[in-house]
């Protein structure tokens, strides 16, 4: 069995809880394709660091696209919102260092312990009216779960006024990554074929940049909550 390759570098990822950082991806609109977010942030993860993904959705979409792949990294399981503590502890204990967490579409048993108990959550949104709006109650459960959120534009069409209406709607609520998610074919040929494009011999360019550049931009993002929590609790 062959190591993950890719063509581009990855960026460093801050340390955290004695190594160990947990990052969930959780959206309450479904369709949103928090998935294929979880997914390839993963996989660029997973080039320098040792990278455990949970498929916590019922629709099982993570463990489908895990279940013929050949490459090592990441390792995925399954896992259900309620028993996340024994998964996060395990991999804490088997010197993981990045845990990425795929999140039911809807508020279901479990899930607001769920967030408790990762260090930060990523909504992506798609830059429509509905999803827009369907943020509000996702940001009331992260708040309540006490974490910090921060916002992805994905399936986003190139040079649309949306985009930019968008990143304004949701500045309010939360930090915006600069960096959009286009809505590119790219992403679903790549996980028909059980692999995230940085994977592909001949991948669509544009999408492994944004995801490098997006997973460039969230490393420096946590490293400033990191410092702003420090400074908090100091």
């Amino acid at each position: 069995m062959t190591t993950t390759q890719s063509r581009l570098p990855a960026g460093p990822f801050p340390r955290h809880r004695a190594g160990l950082r947990s990052v969930a991806v959780f959206s309450q609109k479904g369709g949103s394709g928090k998935s294929t977010v979880a997914i390839h942030l993963a996989v660029m993860a997973s080039r320098g660091h040792r990278v455990l993904l949970v498929d916590a959705d019922p629709q099982g979409t993570v463990a489908a696209w895990g279940a013929s792949r050949t490459r090592p990294a990441p390792m995925i399981v399954r896992a259900d919102p309620t028993n996340l503590v024994e998964v996060i502890t395990s991999a804490q204990r088997e010197n993981f260092e990045i845990v990425v967490v795929d999140c039911p579409p809807h508020a279901v048993a479990g899930t607001a312990a769920l967030l408790r108990l990762v260090d930060h959550v990523i909504t992506p949104v798609q830059p429509t009216m509905p999803d827009i709006a369907a943020t509000k109650s996702t940001v009331a459960m992260v708040t309540a779960a006490g974490k910090p959120i921060s916002f992805v534009i994905n399936r986003a069409p190139p040079r649309a006024a949306e985009v930019v209406q968008a990143r304004e709607a949701l500045s309010p609520l939360g930090p915006v990554s600069p960096i959009t998610l286009g809505d590119r074919r790219a992403y679903a040929r790549a996980l028909t074929d059980n692999l995230a494009v940085s994977e592909c011999a001949r991948g669509d360019d544009k999408a492994v940049a944004e995801v490098l550049r997006y997973w460039i931009w969230l490393d420096g993002h946590f490293l400033e909550v990191d410092t702003w929590q420090r400074r908090r609790a100091a």
